[in-house]
């Protein structure tokens, strides 16, 4: 496991207690929230494709840059549920994004991401684990081998 870092830490410590409970924006976190929920439902659910999930992709980046004019109305710093719900939803639009920016990369159908215009499994070229980490520039997808060992993976038939 990675050493935490103290200047990591207090980076994190002043994003969340000066900066964030300090913003003065006129965005509603709650707004935020619900409209990522109904963008998620319209273009994030089962089965997919490019067209549906880059609409909620670009959704899901607008409402990120609308988080960053959110105002946290409680400034407390105990039992502050107004705090917890906004990082939630901070949490909730970085996965958001993970998942459309991968989900947009694989170019197949498997398990339950059905993609409508690549309806087949394609195990020569995605045999494989998404990763996804953070840069400044936003989400980086990279991949990782599978593990064979037992059983080798065949195509489910429904």
């Amino acid at each position: 496991m990675p050493k935490l870092r103290g200047d990591a830490i207090d980076a994190e410590f002043a994003r969340i207690f000066v900066e964030l409970l300090n913003r003065k924006g006129t965005e509603n976190q709650y707004d935020i929230k619900k409209e990522l929920r109904i963008a998620m439902d319209q273009h994030a659910g089962v089965y997919r494709t490019a067209k549906s999930m880059s609409e909620g992709l670009a959704t899901v980046q607008n409402l990120k840059q609308r988080y960053q004019r959110i105002s946290i109305q409680d400034k407390g710093q105990v039992y502050n549920t107004n705090l917890i719900n906004a990082l939630e939803v901070d949490n909730l639009l970085n996965l958001a994004e993970a998942l459309l920016t991968a989900a947009l990369a694989r170019e197949e159908s498997r398990g339950a991401h059905a993609r409508t215009d690549f309806p087949t499994r394609d195990d020569e070229k995605w045999l494989k684990h998404t990763l996804v980490t953070y840069s400044q520039d936003g989400p980086k997808l990279s991949y990782k081998p599978v593990a064979i060992t037992k059983w080798k993976p065949v195509e489910r038939k429904y």
